[in-house]
């Protein structure tokens, strides 16, 4: 056998067989089916020829998915669930495939190209999608292929069938308007979505996330710089590795790499490692713009996370001028061994206009935390001021000594020489053994604040125990906080001022009961003490849980 040319065959032997195989096509009714020969397992979408009137590549497409659709041999799904399904990939060789309407996919269907096989829209407005799983893409997989002036090039959602998993390997995205769609978390939530060594370039958007799970690795992403954000997420979304390269922003446009969501259960976690945002020229766009809100009622689940680790975050060169925008501030922000923080004007974490943080009550469980190595202009806020209570706290969950002091500390009233601090206890109701524990607690509350003169030397201290017990008032359980003032320093003008704790109540507000039905979930506890002069930024509260609380 020569290895270059094949088998060697004589032409009349040659004649003969292409004679025999017409003969068997026309004997068996096949002229409308392929010859499958060339790909063993799956489907080539050259065995489809185009029809007659057929300008483009659509139809023959179509026809190369439904015959795969019909060479699955099985599958097992219980309810929502999908244990296994047989696959049939369809081939795509690398040339041009010109498509005019959406492509329809179905469960079992893999795409794959050689060497990255080129999809382009017949037209260059970007108005229509390329392909489509409408409930269909539970076990959907595609590799090495372009997609070229498409609406969207992939719209996939799973119908929130459980054990589904979306898997995009070698994908490039141009000059469209979304690359990977997952449509909605009702479409596409019990999904696990992995997007590897994918390209986008002048496409909008590159992902729209609303899985449970998905992450994007090793992909190489250029912003478009149109009005908006690169990702969309509103799932949980894992970043690792990758370059982000900003271009000019559009006439009049607000640039950013991610919009975070969180609309459903409070859970949603974006975490970025190891990737690179802009610093080609030391620009860039911000990281994140964030809508993602606190779980202020947190009892059993982490709430919602952004996390940066491992980085490049080049975010100065527009008007933003900050790596992570708030229009609503979630759980936690964290960011750890990164670098980039080049001259941001608005600070690393800042707020859009139109969120107010300070509407935010003080919580355990909101916390912004930067290590040493994020090293910023110290002639420009390393934060909006007004987060400065959630900053750099560490673990804020009330197992240990913590100390409050300045913003979290607001005057009762005008002129009371009063002021509080709400704190969330994570008081549970009782209602199976371990909030039992919990039920009944309490922690020692020193209290520091100025004497009623101005001067700076003039200090009082107090020292009071609060608590919270169990019990029947005649119309149900109850759960009763209290207080004792333990020691008292007076200070100020001949010692007779005092800081002492003067209140305690359930809630946020000036005032309020010390009684709470154990059927409520309220978690926040407001202490109102002694506060001579009206300077409350130099008052102090510190707490030491000592009984209950989870300890």
């Amino acid at each position: 056998m020569d290895h270059q040319t094949g088998p060697k065959i004589g032409r009349k032997k040659f004649l003969f067989g292409l004679i025999a195989a017409g003969v068997g096509l026309l004997s068996g009714g096949m002229l409308n089916k392929p010859a499958m020969a060339k790909t063993p397992g799956g489907v080539s979408v050259e065995d489809f020829p185009r029809l007659t009137g057929e300008t483009d590549d659509t139809g023959r497409i179509r026809r190369a998915i439904e015959y795969a659709r019909n060479m699955k041999v099985g599958s097992n799904s219980v309810g929502k669930s999908l244990y296994y399904e047989s696959k049939t990939t369809v081939f795509f060789k690398s040339a041009f495939y010109r498509t005019s309407s959406p492509i329809p996919l179905y469960k079992g269907i893999v795409l794959e190209g050689e060497g990255r096989a080129l999809l382009i829209a017949s037209n260059p407005n970007k108005s229509y999608k390329c392909f489509t799983a409408a409930g269909e893409a539970g076990q959907f997989e595609a590799r090495n292929l372009t997609f070229v002036g498409y609406s969207t090039a992939l719209e996939l959602s799973t119908g929130d069938i459980d054990v589904s998993m979306i898997v995009l390997e070698n994908l490039d995205f141009h000059s469209c308007r979304t690359g990977v769609d997952t449509v909605s978390f009702d479409a596409s939530r019990s999904t696990v979505l992995s997007v590897n060594n994918c390209k986008g370039w002048r496409t909008d958007v590159f992902l729209r996330n609303f899985c449970d799970m998905a992450t994007l690795e090793n992909c190489w992403i250029t912003h478009s710089g149109w009005n908006g954000a690169a990702i969309y997420n509103e799932g949980h979304l894992n970043i690792k590795g990758g370059v982000f390269v900003p271009l000019a922003p559009q006439a009049g446009a607000d640039p950013r790499w991610i919009d975070n969501y969180e609309k459903t259960v409070g859970q949603h976690g974006l975490f970025i490692d190891g990737a690179r945002f802009g610093g080609e020229g030391g620009g860039g766009y911000p990281i994140v713009f964030n809508y993602a809100g606190a779980d202020l009622e947190l009892a059993r689940n982490e709430g919602n996370l952004i996390v940066i680790q491992n980085s490049l975050v080049a975010s100065a060169g527009t008007a933003r001028d900050s790596n992570i925008v708030l229009f609503d501030l979630p759980n936690r922000i964290s960011i750890r061994n990164c670098f980039g923080f080049k001259d941001l004007v608005n600070g690393i974490v800042s707020c859009d206009r139109s969120f107010n943080p300070g509407s935010i009550p003080y919580t355990p469980y909101i916390s912004i935390d930067f290590d040493d190595s994020v090293i910023h202009n110290p002639a420009y806020d390393r934060i909006d001021p007004r987060l400065d209570r959630f900053y750099d706290t560490g673990d804020r969950r009330f197992r240990r000594t913590f100390g409050f002091s300045g913003r979290p500390l607001q005057p009762e009233a005008a002129g009371t020489g009063k002021a509080k601090v709400t704190v969330d206890i994570q008081q549970l109701t009782g209602q199976n053994e371990q909030e039992h524990r919990q039920l009944g607690f309490a922690m020692w509350v020193i209290t520091s604040a100025p004497g009623s003169e101005p001067s700076t030397g003039f200090k009082c201290l107090s020292m009071a125990l609060v608590t919270c017990v169990g019990g029947n008032a005649g119309s149900g359980v109850v759960k009763r906080l209290g207080f004792s003032v333990k020691d008292s320093f007076g200070g100020g003008h001949d010692f007779r001022d005092n800081c002492n704790v003067t209140s305690v109540h359930w809630g946020t507000g000036l005032t309020g009961s010390s009684d709470q039905p154990q059927s409520y979930t309220n978690t926040k506890v407001t202490i109102v003490f002694n506060c001579p002069r009206a300077d409350v930024e130099s008052a102090s509260v510190t707490i030491t849980p000592v009984h209950g609380m989870g300890l």
